[in-house]
């Protein structure tokens, strides 16, 4: 007799004879998901409403929050992710991604919830570290629901080179630097972490090629930062590397472009379910699905959208 249950027992790796489409592929559950678990729904930025069937009490969900916009100097960060169990409810939250110089709006299911990547302003709940500049007393990434706490970087340079943003779960911004002239050349990169910090502009008065800083890469990636103000070549920074949650495999972020006297702008940072658009001229790329952090650009790339996995 067959069994009946959708389910696999305790401990067993789903397999692909499972029934109906939808499954936990048994190579990555052991990545956030609990074996035997099947995704049955997937919400996306602006939905407020979810079905539960009768007899459902509890749901897993991954809660990812939309991707912060790319700012004046840095990217922006990457959205908050976070995952467990909560009591089956009939509504939710999806945050939509961060135009230019805003935050990404906030995921939340039940008691899981994910803040949006930071922009211009000061991080929020789980995302990456935003647009901090030189000027700046320190950049912290913020917070995850899990209560680890993000990385968090000097306003000071060594040796002319741009600061790296601290690693951690909500990972902080790199160094924007701004220097009349000098010899710095590239700008700060943003912290690795879950959710990747943006990546530091440069700015640069003196006959050099300047090149902006990275995106942090995560789960999902912090945009990259901008490259301006010099009389050579100015390369945009290329956003942050993600991991599709799903299937494990990677997802990239974009490339910065190139211009001899003209801004380079940043590529935008891969989110969990989608790549990162590549920069086009001096616009940032946009951040992939599911809370890529904008480029950032003389017009500033939008943040990922963020996304709502229920598994039941």
């Amino acid at each position: 007799m067959a069994n009946p249950s959708r389910r696999g027992s305790s401990g067993e790796p789903v397999r692909n004879s499972m029934q109906g489409g939808n499954y936990t592929p048994w190579t990555n559950t052991h990545f956030v998901l609990p074996y035997g678990l099947r995704l049955q729904q997937t919400k996306n930025a602006g939905d407020t409403s979810v079905t539960i069937p009768s007899g459902i009490t509890f749901v897993y969900a991954i809660a990812v929050g939309g991707g912060g916009g790319g700012a004046g100097g840095s990217g922006g960060g990457a959205g908050g992710i976070a995952w467990g169990w909560t009591l089956a409810n009939s509504t939710c939250v999806v945050g939509a991604g961060g135009t230019s110089g805003n935050n990404g709006g906030y995921t939340r299911y039940g008691n899981i919830i994910a803040g949006g990547g930071a922009s211009s302003s000061a991080p929020i709940l789980g995302g990456g570290g935003g647009n901090f500049q030189i000027s700046g007393a320190t950049a912290n990434g913020s917070t995850n629901y899990y209560g680890i706490p993000g990385g968090s970087v000097s306003n000071t340079i060594t040796n002319n080179v741009g600061m790296t943003g601290g690693s951690g779960s909500g990972a902080a911004a790199g160094l924007s630097i701004v220097q009349t002239p000098g010899t710095a050349t590239t700008g700060g990169a943003g912290g690795s972490g879950i959710s990747g910090g943006a990546g530091g502009s440069i700015s640069n008065s003196a006959t050099i090629n300047l090149i902006g800083g990275a995106g942090g890469s995560g789960l999902a990636g912090g945009g990259g930062g901008r490259a301006i103000s010099n009389t050579g070549d100015r390369t945009g920074g290329a956003g942050g590397n993600g991991i599709n949650i799903l299937t494990g495999a990677a997802t990239t972020g974009g490339a910065g472009t190139t211009g001899t006297n003209t801004n380079g702008a940043g590529g935008g940072g891969g989110g969990i379910a989608g790549n990162g658009s590549a920069a086009s001229g001096t616009t940032g790329g946009a951040g992939g699905l599911g809370g890529g952090g904008g480029g950032t650009g003389t017009t500033n790339g939008v943040g990922g959208a963020g996304i709502l996995y229920l598994f039941y």
